[in-house]
This record gives structure tokens, C-alpha cells and sequence, in this order.
């Protein structure tokens, strides 16, 4: 029997955490869930242990080590113990049944890395994420559209060029070959820099459109993580276009002209303007960060900001402004 090791790791996302959890185990008992607690101490690790005993194992972290740290400590954890497959999950998904299993055997038959099918779960016909590319104009990684994914084969293979982290299965032999996911980026763009890696390394890459999952996208990016979320956007995002996008200095002008003037442009909203001036900031700090190479969790300062700025977005909205 294979032994997979599932990483789901929770961020002030307890409810989500449990529910994941029960639906990886209601898919397949066989599977072992591996809660990883990034520093948030919300209860999360003693909630899933009293609910699903010795079916998971829990591990805390003291401090919030972004997304990189978070899954690199898990998957740490199942390569010290001998796992056979390991896949990495975002918790605010639910796995349909027999989608891991599915996903396992799709990565042990082809020594591949493999993402499912990842649907909406606010609207399960709508497809989030089936494929993915690299701009070869702006060197951004993105998912690909309806009208431009090919066809699975017999087996409902789809060959892609990255993977999306929500959810990525490989045996151990490849997660030793390619390396853990690089720390410097925290959150964004880790998954394709994994991606252009195992590539590399001559690790296939597959969408299996037969198992699937659903995700409540967007949900690590509320509160201050909505002005966070910009920060790790641009200094990852160009960082990811300058080493490993095969572009120059002119890719990444154009993905700053592209995918980071439009994200700060003021709205016609009210509100517009200071919106605009406060992801300016975050953008300056993004780009100094940036030149002196400072890599990891964004800025106390910035995070202090952003917390005021996502408090002050509230008491608007409560308002009515």
C-alpha cells in the first residue's frame, strides 16, 4: 500500500482546515492528513486531533513562515518518515472522493508531479484552474483559458507547462530530485518557480482532469493580506520573471507595464484615489525590497499598514462610505 502523506496547511483557517481534512478522509481512510499550523495558534492542531484521532498527525509551527516555510516543514516532516507520495493542499479546498488516490497513482504510473482538476467551490461546473503557461511576452505564469486548453488523452491527462500549488502530488523520489519550494518567495509564484524546476529536472507535468477538487479561491488574500497579497505579487512576480521566465530586463518591463501599473491605477470608485495611493506604497516597498534582495515575510512596517489600511476598508464598507 502506498503511503501518502497529505499536507494541508492552515493559517488562521480552522474551519476550512477541518472541513478539508474530512473530506481527504471521507475519500479514502487509507490517506494520512498531516495538519501544519502556521503560528497562528488558533486551536487548529488540538480541534483536528480531538476530532480525527491517530488518522492525521499535527504539527506546529511557532511563527508564520509564509506558504514556502509552512509546506516545507511538512513535507520535511513526510520525507523524514518515509512516504511513499506526498501532495501539498491548500485548506480551503474540499477533495472529492477517490480524487488523492487518483492523483497518487497518476503520479507513481508516470513520475510526474500532478495537479487535479480545481473547481470553484462557490460554483462547481466553473473551473478555476485545468492548465497553466508561461506569457512568453510578459514571462507571467497564468492559468490557461476554456478556449485554450487541449484535450485530455484517453485517460483524462493534460500535459502543462505549471502547476498551480492549491494542490501538486509527486512521489518523494521527485520532491528529493526537485527540491523543496524556494523560501525567498513566502507567498506567490513559489508553485511556478517549483514548476519551471521540475521541469528542469525532466519531471512531467499533469493536469488529471478525472480527479478533482473544489477551492474557495482567494480566501488567503482577505484583510490585510489584501494589500500583502500586491507586495509578494510584484517583488515575486518579477523576481520569478527574471530567473526563470527565460526573459530579459525587457519582459520584465512589460510585466510591471502589464500585470503591476494596472493593479495600482486609480478606480472611479469613491475611495478611488486613496486606494490607488495606498497600493503605490506597497508597490515602492515591493521594489526596494526587491533591489536589496530582501526576501521572506513582507516588512513589519508594511504589515502594520496594511493592517490599519484592511481595518479602515471595513469600517467604510459597515458605513456605507
Amino acid at each position: 500500500m502506498i503511503f501518502h502523506v497529505v499536507v494541508v496547511l492552515s493559517y488562521y483557517g480552522r474551519e476550512d482546515t477541518l472541513s478539508c481534512v474530512e473530506s481527504i478522509l471521507s475519500g479514502d481512510t487509507s490517506i494520512h492528513p498531516l495538519v501544519v499550523d502556521n503560528g497562528s495558534c488558533d486551536g487548529v492542531v488540538e480541534a483536528a486531533a480531538a476530532r480525527f484521532g491517530d488518522q492525521i498527525s499535527t504539527l506546529q509551527l511557532a511563527t508564520n513562515t509564509g506558504f514556502t516555510g509552512g509546506m516545507n516543514s511538512g513535507l520535511h516532516w513526510a520525507l523524514e518518515r518515509g512516504a511513499d507520495v506526498i501532495t501539498v493542499l491548500n485548506n480551503d479546498t474540499t477533495c472529492r472522493p477517490g480524487a488523492l488516490t487518483r492523483l497518487a497513482e497518476t503520479a507513481t504510473r508516470h513520475h510526474a508531479a500532478v495537479t487535479p482538476e480545481i473547481r470553484y467551490r462557490s460554483d462547481t461546473n466553473a473551473v478555476w484552474f485545468a492548465g497553466g503557461t508561461i506569457d512568453p511576452a510578459t514571462g507571467l505564469a497564468r492559468h490557461l483559458g476554456d478556449g485554450e486548453l487541449a484535450p485530455p488523452d484517453a485517460q483524462g491527462l493534460r500535459p502543462t507547462d505549471v502547476l498551480t500549488g492549491c494542490s501538486v502530488t509527486a512521489q518523494s523520489a521527485v520532491w528529493r530530485r526537485v527540491g523543496q519550494f524556494d523560501d525567498r518567495y513566502f507567498l506567490n509564484f513559489e508553485d511556478s518557480d517549483w514548476s519551471v524546476r521540475a521541469r528542469a529536472a525532466r519531471v512531467p507535468l499533469i493536469v488529471d482532469t478525472a480527479a478533482v477538487i473544489e477551492h474557495q479561491v482567494a480566501a488567503s488574500f482577505a484583510g490585510a493580506y489584501s494589500y500583502l497579497g500586491l507586495y509578494f505579487y510584484v517583488r515575486n512576480g518579477i523576481t520569478f520573471v527574471r530567473e526563470r521566465s527565460g526573459g530579459g530586463p525587457l519582459t520584465a518591463a512589460r510585466f510591471v507595464r502589464h500585470h503591476v501599473v494596472p493593479r495600482v491605477r486609480p478606480r472611479v470608485t469613491t475611495g478611488g484615489l486613496r486606494a490607488a495611493c495606498r497600493r503605490a506604497v506597497v508597490v515602492m516597498y515591493a521594489a526596494r525590497d526587491l533591489a536589496l534582495r530582501r526576501w521572506g515575510p513582507a516588512p513589519r512596517s508594511l504589515q502594520l499598514r496594511a493592517t490599519k489600511w484592511s481595518e479602515s476598508d471595513m469600517g467604510e464598507k459597515v458605513n456605507g462610505e
